[in-house]
């Protein structure tokens, strides 16, 4: 079967599998107790990796599926930045002694919404309170629309090595549509800013399935990015929820590709950047082959968070400012929504923890599967055993039943207890995670497309 005909067959929403449980199984009957007990839990041995979310953005993306707070007011991000430092002091606290990082990402929002003091004053008080490994991934999600030198240059001295531009698409039809204006010129003089001030693993954000995009338009976007060269490559399907998402109705009125254009997009992408030398991470993802993100692939030590692919994975990981996840001592723990009613919470003493999940015995192996899955594109009977002391073919024999079909389509290949995503399986790892997914044909959430 050709590519095409498997993204058309495969193209059905499914979970990112950032989590397993996914969010829609998460309870509010968890809060801060269960998250102080997880925290209490953690050894203190254990690295940890840490995401601290800034929700402010000057404009509104009509795309955009973040939590998010609009405003054009600089000084709503300080009485904000006082509370997640509040915080950072709570959770070191819980833990019971002083911990490592791995790694720390900051998101949003628009991160460099924050002024130079208020940069400087976070990430001083993330090292008053933990100790970063020498070889750390510090890394940040950057506008380049609104990010300045000054604001890199920063960065760099407090000790960020990675950034993440938005990009989304260059056409200029698209990105009125979207109401986001960014000119390649722009986007490439801040590429060139971050490679000349030493960031390393600098990735773009790239969306296929907005409107207005053809075929034609997508593909110059994509020859553009070739000649900018980043290191790394993230290709989203837009998620189009506009019933979850009020503000995506407003590009509801725009023509939209359709699912066979979106297919002719996404396969003349993925040609396009493997033959400029660019390796497929996974699904959505590539990178050059001398990025870490391509040696770690290699090497079997990629892991996958709320943050994404990552080369450097913590124990645990914690989730601080309005709606962060956590990952924490066999539970998932996420913060209230809203920045005021965060900043309230935080201020009264109290952490903001408002709904959550507790893994059962069943959820760590499936959440063992899918992340061997989704991270070293196989799934192995002895490692199963040796990790976690069962048998694969008992324990998961109708799962493994399930997986025909895959072999048919040479999306998997093996048996005998040892299967492995081939390379343009890749494409749809997160079908096949889906049939060990147990809560799937219960559940009633909205997901984006698979591919």
């Amino acid at each position: 079967m050709g590519l095409d005909s498997l993204i058309i067959k495969y193209s059905t929403p499914g979970p990112r599998y950032t989590s397993y449980p996914t969010a829609p199984q998460w309870s509010d009957g968890i809060g801060e107790s269960e998250y102080r007990q997880a925290l209490a839990r953690v050894n203190p041995a254990d690295p940890l990796a840490l995401y601290i979310h800034l929700p402010f953005c000057e404009k509104l993306c009509y795309y955009c599926g973040c939590n998010i707070q609009i405003t054009g007011d600089k000084n709503r991000s300080r009485p904000y930045v006082e509370q997640v430092k509040n915080e950072l002091a709570a959770v070191a606290q819980a833990l019971g002694s002083r911990r490592r990082l791995t790694q720390v990402s900051w998101g949003g929002g628009t991160p460099t919404f924050l002024s130079l003091n208020e940069i400087e004053d976070l990430h001083t008080a993330t090292r008053a309170h933990f100790d970063l490994d020498d070889d750390a991934e510090v890394s940040i999600e950057i506008d380049p629309r609104v990010t300045t030198n000054d604001q890199l240059a920063l960065l760099r001295e407090q000790g960020f090595n990675r950034t993440s531009l938005g990009v989304q698409d260059f056409d200029p039809k698209v990105q009125e549509a979207i109401n986001r204006i960014q000119p390649a010129a722009v986007t490439a003089a801040m590429l060139e800013e971050c490679r000349r001030l030493g960031y390393d693993g600098i990735n773009f954000d790239l969306i296929y399935g907005l409107p207005w995009q053809s075929l034609q338009t997508f593909r110059a976007t994509v020859d553009a990015v070739i000649a900018m060269g980043p290191d790394r490559i993230a290709l989203y399907n837009y998620a189009r929820l506009p019933s979850l998402l009020k503000h995506q109705v407003i590009l509801e009125k725009f023509p939209m590709p359709s699912a066979e254009e979106r297919v002719a997009i996404f396969t003349m992408a993925l040609e396009r950047l493997t033959a400029a030398g660019y390796v497929t991470i996974g699904m959505d993802h590539f990178a050059k082959k001398e990025d870490s993100l391509s040696k770690a692939l290699e090497r079997g030590t990629l892991y996958r968070n709320f943050m994404g692919y990552t080369v450097k994975q913590g124990s645990h990981l914690l989730g601080v400012g309005t709606s962060a996840i956590g990952e924490v001592g066999g539970g998932f723990f996420q913060n209230v929504r809203k920045a005021a009613d965060y900043e309230a919470v935080i201020a009264s003493g109290k952490l903001a923890t408002m709904r959550g999940l507790v893994l059962t015995d069943d959820d760590q192996r499936r959440k063992w599967v899918i992340q061997s899955l989704m991270c070293r594109f196989e799934l192995s009977a002895d490692a199963f055993r040796r990790e976690l002391g069962g048998e694969l073919e008992t324990v998961f024999a109708e799962e493994l039943a399930g997986l025909r079909g895959f072999l048919a389509d040479g999306i998997l290949e093996g048996s005998g207890g040892q299967w492995k995503v081939t390379e343009r399986g890749r494409l749809f790892v997160r079908n096949v995670a889906m049939v060990f997914d147990a809560y799937l044909q219960n559940q009633k959430a909205t997901f984006s497309k698979t591919v």
